[in-house]
């Protein structure tokens, strides 16, 4: 808590809080000195110079900027009961200027948190509240884990939400905090939706699959299976072809595609599933899902060259035509037409046009755009394609 809370405390100093208030030099320069010995960390220092100071000056200013000062030096020590007790008092006095007394009141609140007392905490946070002008994104969340800890769930969601609201990509501890507060609440599908976004930031964490696979099983889900296989992975439970297709399947149906790819891909190059025209289209399509199109192009590639049929080269050229590699659309769509089989022999000489079109090759293109002609499925932008030609020709 001490290193959380070292770094406000510090902005405590005793050099902004001076500027606001009528001080003597005396004071002035004991302040700008503890400042120093605080950044060094030589707290022992600082409260010995601030007690000697607070013996001889009679200003009630000034003691309200030393107590303050006092309390940020025993809280940066670690000690936080004395802190309380100084840092109270300069709050007591009515003396600190107004910017300082707010600040005080939100490192109370901090300082009860931290000594185990919400109730505190949350009495001072609650009046500092009404006294800010504008919250941010950390101050929701100081109120959130205080409310968390009151176990007043609701109240510390509405602010952990807004202080998530303020930031473009929350940090992990944030989505974990309400990940929690959801659990408490029996918000299950809530806490699945941000356990998913932990797990694709890192996919890798064996914990974040295990609580996956608990509220999947709580909210009733069949999807815990996902989880379950995952974690069976990591732990080498899985070596069995029709084991990994599950998991790799599984992984799909929860939308962790990169991870599907990743775990077939390793597994086709350890040799524990086939490397048959099945398993190389599954990876290609997994690919494709977690737009990694270039492995996807290699996968569809093994897949093609295992089939015997022109399907997967089609599929191939599609992916080319898409990444707009019309060479090499061209090249696979041959082979296509060549191999056979295809479902819909009239797409591939339309595409074939098209890719012969981009590639300033007219005549080609009127050929294959001739050939989809002849097809019912391609006829009407077959002949679009060809009167296209003839008035630009």
């Amino acid at each position: 808590m001490c290193r959380r809370l070292l770094p406000f405390l510090l902005a405590l100093s005793l050099t902004t809080a001076v500027q606001a208030a009528q001080v003597s030099p005396q004071t002035f320069r004991t302040l700008e000195k503890v400042g120093k010995l605080l950044d060094q960390r030589h707290y022992d220092q600082a409260v010995g110079l601030l007690r000697q100071r607070l013996e001889k000056t009679g200003a009630k200013a000034e003691k309200a900027l030393l107590l303050r000062a006092l309390g940020a030096a025993y809280a940066a020590k670690g000690d936080y009961r004395q802190a309380v007790r100084y840092l109270q008092q300069a709050l007591d006095s009515g003396a600190l200027p107004q910017p300082q007394a707010r600040e005080a009141l939100r490192t109370l609140g901090q300082l009860y948190l931290a000594l185990d007392q919400p109730r505190q905490a949350a009495a001072l946070l609650e009046r500092w509240l009404k006294t800010q002008p504008e919250i941010h994104a950390e101050d929701h969340l100081l109120l959130a884990q205080v409310y968390t800890r009151l176990e007043r769930y609701r109240a510390a969601l509405a602010h952990l939400n807004q202080a998530i609201a303020k930031t473009g990509r929350p940090k992990d501890a944030w989505l974990q905090l309400r990940i929690g507060i959801n659990y408490q609440l029996k918000r299950y599908h809530a806490a699945i939706a941000d356990l998913k976004t932990l797990i694709r930031r890192h996919p890798e964490q064996e914990k974040y699959w295990r609580q996956l696979a608990g509220l999947y099983n709580l909210a009733g889900k069949r999807f815990n299976a996902a989880a379950v296989a995952e974690l069976e992975h990591f732990l080498g439970l899985r070596d069995q072809e029709p084991e990994i297709l599950n998991l790799v399947n599984l992984l799909r149906l929860v939308h962790v595609p990169y991870l599907a790819g990743e775990r077939l891909q390793q597994a086709l190059k350890a040799r524990q599933v086939k490397s048959s025209y099945r398993n190389w289209r599954l990876l290609a399509d997994t690919w494709i899902e977690a737009r990694e199109f270039q492995r996807a192009v290699t996968a569809l590639q093994r897949a093609a060259r295992l089939s015997g049929s022109g399907q997967p080269w089609l599929r191939l050229a599609q992916l080319h035509l898409e990444r707009e590699a019309w060479q090499d659309a061209i090249d696979a769509l041959k082979t296509a037409l060549k191999k056979g089989g295809l479902r819909d022999p009239g797409q591939a000489w339309l595409l074939l046009g098209s890719a012969y079109f981009e590639t300033g090759r007219g005549e080609a293109a009127r050929k294959a755009f001739a050939r989809a002609r002849q097809f019912p499925s391609t006829r009407k932008a077959a002949t679009q394609w060809l009167k296209y030609l003839q008035q630009t020709s």
